[in-house]
């Protein structure tokens, strides 16, 4: 057949279009690798904020009753936090409108059954302390933020609390938050005699408040040099609050500066956008950026900043947006955007059973009863960030800006890598595949020089569902909560887990992340095992997933490869074609 047979020419159009559709994407690093004054973050530096009012439905009533599942859930943590204790705030509104009793035997007791639900004021016992202590030493050690009331600046409440909590806690106490949203008093009540709470009336209650805490049944809590705030979240600006008074008054006892931001709200029913909005990469990245002049005050000033509570949608979430798996992939790339910007840790809320942004929920029973726990998306947005983060001299993460992913709305892969703490090594890189398009994959062509010399062999573990609004059916790792009930993950069998995969990668190579999905890439050898915590529980809550059996791995189900295999399949059609065969 001649060379200008329109076979030929068709075999040709064939091939171009097989080899243009089917291109591997680029994952090339940034110019030069960060500064040796970037931002170091660690892998427990997503923690767990919760709710006050319902402490004792997470961490039980006595510390004979710690239910063993939330054991759980934070031993995994815990596992891969670099050594560093597993992060957990005690707080949220409730925090700010309640009592410490030192005298009350019970944890909790509720004291206004008519409250707004999302401000449900207890009053609570020092019972309270030895339980998060108790909760430390289950999990191999926990580091806690404990929310000071700003709402009675003259409150003789705050410091005693202040003091039982310093003494109890010991080590465990990370710092306190000196106030809870105070951008909000206004539009809250929570000062009707002003008609605008500015920040000069907040620094002179933060400096009320402040020389109280000198003098303590306890004594000088300020000597610990552990106080953190403002913790504002919505009205005001941080550049101004740190370029008032407030941060030269009180720079040496204050250790982290701290914030609490939603992407948006359901507080009157009406939230203002869906799922799809958190599965553009852009999105995120502005996001993160809420609070940048902020931001960079603080670093000059050498100041971690906390993000202290966040989630998907505040006042509670909403179901088919906050318990998905698109929110799962959200989670993790905004917890590493965040670590981009400068943060030093972030904080993912829970509140009672039944909240749909809840990472797990505890048993449908009475606080600190037995019966099953719910493991929900954006506890596997948490995982991805911890296994990502693991290094000994912390981490630097970089946005790779993939296909101009950080501006460009319409594209559907993000990615970042994750640098030695100390060293211009990479040892792992984070790709993000949003195409919601269930059993197909992109290929991403990993540059060479992230490669190490020493080891050129490569893991890939996966986090991977069905679809974006995939509720249940989420693996990582291969590995699975659904359908158990103990905290302890077990192996993933349905189609859309992907098990890890180990390859060499000498010179660069492509590998293939189905969508949607994420892909953390090990470099220079295989990461740590995720583990988890086996036992009976106290309260008697199950460790099976009910059906008697023990589910087992499920095999390379071949998703992952759906891409590359059509390609394949159109350039030897291609050849049969330019043969003069088809």
């Amino acid at each position: 057949m001649p060379p200008s047979s329109p076979w030929c020419l068709r075999a040709l159009c064939l091939l171009l279009s097989a080899s243009s559709a089917f291109a591997a994407i680029a994952v090339t690093p940034p110019a030069s690798p960060p500064a040796a004054d970037a931002n170091v973050v660690y892998s427990n530096f997503l923690g767990l904020s919760l709710e006050l009012s319902f402490i004792n439905y997470y961490f039980g009533n006595t510390t004979a009753e710690i239910p063993q599942p939330v054991i759980n859930y934070l031993s995994t943590l815990h596992a891969h936090g670099s050594g560093k204790p597993v992060r957990i705030r005690l707080g949220g509104n409730s925090m700010d409108s309640s009592t410490y009793v030192p005298n009350q035997p019970d944890i909790i007791e509720f004291t206004d059954p008519t409250a707004n639900f999302n401000d449900q004021p207890v009053n609570y016992g020092p019972q309270l302390f030895d339980v998060m202590k108790g909760v430390s030493s289950a999990v191999g050690g926990a580091q806690y933020l404990i929310g000071l009331s700003l709402r009675q600046p003259n409150n003789t409440n705050i410091p005693l609390l202040a003091g039982d909590a310093m003494k109890a806690l010991g080590d465990d106490l990370d710092a306190f938050l000196l106030g809870n949203e105070p951008d909000l008093y206004s539009a809250h009540g929570q000062r009707p005699n002003l008609k605008n709470y500015t920040v000069d009336d907040y620094v002179g209650d933060y400096s009320v408040v402040f020389n109280n805490l000198k003098q303590t049944p306890q004594g000088d809590v300020l000597q610990l040099d552990n106080i953190a705030g403002p913790t504002i979240c919505c009205f005001w600006d941080l550049a101004p609050v740190l370029q008032s008074s407030w941060l030269t008054d009180y720079a040496q006892q204050l250790k982290y500066i701290t914030l609490q931001h939603y992407p948006q709200d359901n507080c009157r029913g009406h939230p203002s956008f869906g799922v799809e909005h958190y599965i553009v990469h852009s999105n995120t990245v502005s996001l993160a950026q809420w609070q940048s002049p902020g931001l960079q005050i603080a670093a000059q000033q050498k100041k971690p900043v906390l993000m202290d509570e966040f989630n998907s949608i505040s006042c509670g979430g909403v179901d088919g947006i906050s318990n998905t798996f698109g929110v799962a992939m959200w989670t993790s790339d905004y917890a590493l955007q965040m670590a981009v910007q400068g943060y030093a840790g972030a904080y993912l809320h829970a509140r009672e059973r039944g909240v749909t942004y809840n990472p797990f929920d505890p048993p449908d029973a009475v606080a600190g009863g037995a019966g099953a726990w719910m493991t929900n998306p954006p506890f596997y947005g948490m995982l991805p960030v911890a296994e990502a983060l693991e290094s000994t001299n912390g981490s630097r993460v970089v946005d790779l800006n993939i296909k101009n992913s950080m501006w460009d709305g319409s594209q559907t892969s993000a990615g970042y890598a994750i640098y030695d703490g100390t060293s211009s090594t990479v040892h792992s890189l984070v790709i993000f595949n949003y195409k919601n398009v269930s059993g197909t994959t992109s290929d991403y062509a990993l540059d060479p020089t992230f490669i190490p010399a020493s080891n050129n062999q490569i893991t890939i573990r996966y986090l991977t569902a069905p679809s974006v609004n995939e509720k249940t059916n989420i693996a990582w790792g291969g590995k699975t909560y659904s359908g158990v009930s103990d905290g302890n993950a077990v192996d993933a069998t349905f189609a859309s887990s992907v098990q890890d995969k180990t390859m060499e990668c000498a010179g660069g190579c492509s590998i293939q992340v189905p969508g949607p999905g994420i892909a953390v890439v090990f470099l220079g050898g295989a990461p740590n095992t995720t583990v988890t915590t086996n036992g009976s529980s106290s309260n008697g809550s199950s460790a099976t997933d009910g059906s008697g059996s023990t589910p087992t791995r499920s095999g390379d189900n071949g998703a992952e490869r759906i891409g590359g295999s059509i390609a394949a399949a159109l350039l030897g059609a291609a050849v049969l074609v330019a043969m003069g065969m088809l």
